[in-house]
Order: structure tokens, then C-alpha cells, then sequence
């Protein structure tokens, strides 16, 4: 049975919403409409609901005044946590998008859409039902039709040598390669963790880039329903914030190319527009539980022969671009999208938003790329695969340590 949570301090204004669901088969016990932020928290606790329609001011409590960030901050916490039932799909709904100001583009992103009231055009409400019969059917689909999670892992390398070689280094019971289809080879295996055998399938693409590595992603989703996506190899890091060899958790992952030229009174300049993406807030945890083991990056380094130092893990944002960079003076241009940025790199956004676009069951996505320059002209093949080897190794532990945990938080 489908279920329905409406939040709304204007409750009044969801009559005509409620009859037009009546007809598709919603009936109104099926639908809940609370007033506030902290209402909607209590029911997401407790009931698993299929869709959910918020307004973009709303109140934190009842009797207290609308504000955008109230409703910004519930959504932020079910688009990032996981402390509450998440509904299948979200709208959102407003009079006025100016009234959001900035948060609206927010807004718009969490969502799958924004629903512009009316009280005299029911375009919002015939919108609004059309979204309602789609998660119906979708709803109905459960069993042979609809799509179950088949893999526990994939990982996407971007270069065969020396990162997917790294990762086929693992002892997980690695096989020969077989065709994913007919231009793409992957590689299977497993791993036992807690009396479980964890199945991984690890792939590298045909080139570098985002592009391809999105590419790569989306086709792996398709075929073997990951619960979880990742990305390991090697980047470049922003000098005096990290060292060569150290593994970073790219939270978030942006393009740094992304945006457009306009035109500013003489000249034409280029306005940076960053889509940020980020990894869930399990998967940050369970990194920085890690990142504080210096025995277990003691053991990773003491695996390696002639390891240069010990590697430390790092958790922050890195961005992707469209080229190798051998030039150390772009980074403080990069650095200006993002004053705590880390490394930069080619692929990982392309893995988050394929991961962030897939139709259900989407897997949770997340990239540790180990330092093996400083995006200058100084590259070295024994640093690459230093870099790549930790990589990997930090990877494995972090599955093999709670990969439990973070497979749950894909049911």
C-alpha cells in the first residue's frame, strides 16, 4: 500500500490533491500531512513512505515562523543520512521560488521536482498525480520485474596498469575475465567477511576521463546492480596539504571545468558553476574510523616493499577535470572553487554522477585515490604504483573491516 507524507503548514491547500488521488486509488488514510519540520521527522522515523511532498518554507515546529533552511536542513538529512526511512521520491512545493533565494537550486537538485502551487491552476496537482501513478507502478513491480541489488561491489579503475592491477592484487579470489558485453571485460570475485561471502567485480576503463569513467559506471549498474560503486587508483594532490602515497575520500567530487562564458562589459569570462556530489555519511563515518588506525596503515606500508613513508588517509573535497594536469600553478585556480580542496583528478565525478542518476536500486558511491604527484611535471612509475597500492590496500580494509555495515545501508 502506498504511502503519502505531506508537509505543509498550509495543510488546508492539499483538498483538490487529496481528491484527485482518491482517483488513482491513494485513499486518505493512505496520505499523512504534517505542519512542521520536527512532524515530519517523528513520521519518517516510524513509517516508510513512498512519496514525499514538502514545502520549501516550512516552520521547525508549529508555532514557530517559516524558514527555507528548515526544510533545506530535513532534506539535506535524508538525501545524506540514514537515520530515516527514505521515501522512493520527493517533490517539493512552493508559491514563490524566489522566496528561496539561493537554497531553491538546492532544492531543485535534492528533488525530483518542484511543484509551483496554484490556487486557481491545477497544473501542480495534475503534476503532482502523474508523479504519484509513476511511483504506483513502480511500487507494483516488486518481484521478477523490478530490479534487485546482484553485486555487493564494483570497482572502476581508469587505468589498467597500475591501478586494476593493484586491486586484481587483493586475495579475493579473483577469475579470469569475462565480457560485461561485447567491448567491455570485467573481473569477479569474493571475499568471506562475518560467515558471508562478499561477491566484487572490478573493471578499468577504456580511457581516462570522466566520460568514460561515467560511462563504464552506468553500464556496470545496469548490468550487475552493485549495493556499492567505488573508485580506486591515483591523483594529484595540492601540495603542503597532503604527501605522496596519502589516500583521499573525495567528499565532495566536482567538475572544476564545469560552467559557462558570459559576457562582462568589455570582455567574455568564464563563470565556474560546480555541481558538487557527495558520499553518504556512512561510508565518511567508517572512513574516518580508519583513518584513526595507525596500526592498520602501518601494516599497509610494511606490505609494500620499500615503501617511501607511511600513508595517511584524508576525507575532503577533490575535484575532476577533463585533462591531465603538469602544471602545478592550476591547482590554486582550482583551489578557489574550494578552499580545503585536496587533489584533483579525471574520473570521480563521472562514478558519483552516474551512481547519483541511476534508477533504483542505486548503489552508493564513494572514490579513495592515493597521491602519487602534485599535478606538476614530476611523475614517477615507482610513486604511481606506491599510490596505487595503497589505494587499494585502503579499500580492502575498509570492506573487509565494515563492509557489513556498509552494505546494509543499501536495503
Amino acid at each position: 500500500m502506498m504511502r503519502v507524507l505531506i508537509v505543509d503548514d498550509e495543510t488546508r491547500r492539499y483538498g483538490r490533491l487529496i481528491s484527485a488521488f482518491k482517483e488513482i486509488g491513494i485513499e486518505r488514510e493512505q496520505i499523512d500531512i504534517v505542519p512542521s519540520a520536527e512532524d515530519a521527522r517523528d513520521k519518517l522515523l516510524e513509517v516508510r513512505y513512498e512519496l514525499l511532498i514538502l514545502d520549501i518554507l516550512l516552520s521547525l515546529r508549529p508555532e514557530d515562523e517559516p524558514d527555507v533552511k528548515n526544510s533545506l536542513n530535513l532534506l539535506m538529512e535524508l538525501h545524506e543520512g540514514d537515520d530515516y526511512h527514505k521515501p522512493i521520491q520527493i517533490l517539493g512545493i512552493t508559491g514563490d521560488m524566489s522566496i528561496a533565494g539561493e537554497s531553491a537550486k538546492k532544492f531543485a537538485e535534492w528533488t525530483w521536482y518542484v511543484l509551483k502551487y496554484s490556487a486557481t491552476d491545477d497544473e501542480w496537482v495534475n503534476r503532482a498525480v502523474n508523479c504519484a501513478k509513476y511511483v504506483l507502478e513502480h511500487d507494483r513491480q516488486v518481484g521478477a520485474d523490478r530490479p534487485k541489488y546482484g553485486l555487493d561491489l564494483a570497482i572502476v579503475c581508469a587505468l589498467e596498469r597500475p591501478e586494476l592491477q593493484e586491486v586484481l592484487k587483493l586475495p579475493w579470489h579473483w577469475e579470469a575475465a569475462r565480457p560485461l558485453d561485447d567491448r567491455q571485460f570485467i573481473h569477479e570475485g569474493y571475499f568471506e567477511l562475518d560467515g558471508k561471502k562478499i561477491t566484487v567485480a572490478a573493471a578499468s576503463a577504456p580511457r581516462m576521463g570522466m566520460v568514460s569513467t561515467s560511462l563504464l559506471s552506468a553500464k556496470i549498474i545496469e548490468a550487475l546492480r552493485p549495493r556499492l560503486i567505488a573508485m580506486c587508483g591515483i591523483c594529484a594532490g595540492v601540495r603542503g596539504k597532503v604527501e605522496l602515497g596519502d589516500v583521499l575520500l573525495a567528499d565532495p567530487a566536482w567538475d572544476f571545468q564545469s560552467g559557462k562564458r558570459v559576457f562582462d562589459k568589455e570582455d567574455y569570462t568564464f563563470a565556474i558553476a560546480p555541481h558538487q556530489l557527495s558520499v553518504a555519511q556512512i561510508v565518511r563515518g567508517h572512513v574516518e574510523q580508519l583513518r584513526s588506525d595507525s596500526g592498520a596503515l602501518a601494516k599497509i606500508a610494511s606490505d609494500f616493499e620499500s615503501a617511501p613513508r607511511l600513508p595517511r588517509i584524508h576525507i575532503g573535497p577533490v575535484a575532476s577535470g577533463s585533462a591531465v594536469l603538469a602544471d602545478g600553478k592550476i591547482i590554486e585556480e582550482i583551489k578557489a572553487q574550494h578552499r580545503e580542496l585536496l587533489g584533483v583528478e579525471m574520473e570521480i565525478y563521472g562514478l558519483y554522477a552516474a551512481a547519483a542518476s541511476a534508477s533504483a536500486p542505486a548503489p552508493t558511491a564513494f572514490a579513495l585515490k592515493a597521491v602519487c604527484d602534485f599535478a606538476d611535471s614530476n611523475k614517477a612509475d615507482d610513486v604511481q604504483r606506491f599510490a596505487a597500492y595503497t589505494s587499494a590496500r585502503v579499500l580492502a580494509n575498509l570492506m573487509e573491516r565494515f563492509g557489513s555495515r556498509l552494505l546494509k545501508s543499501g536495503e
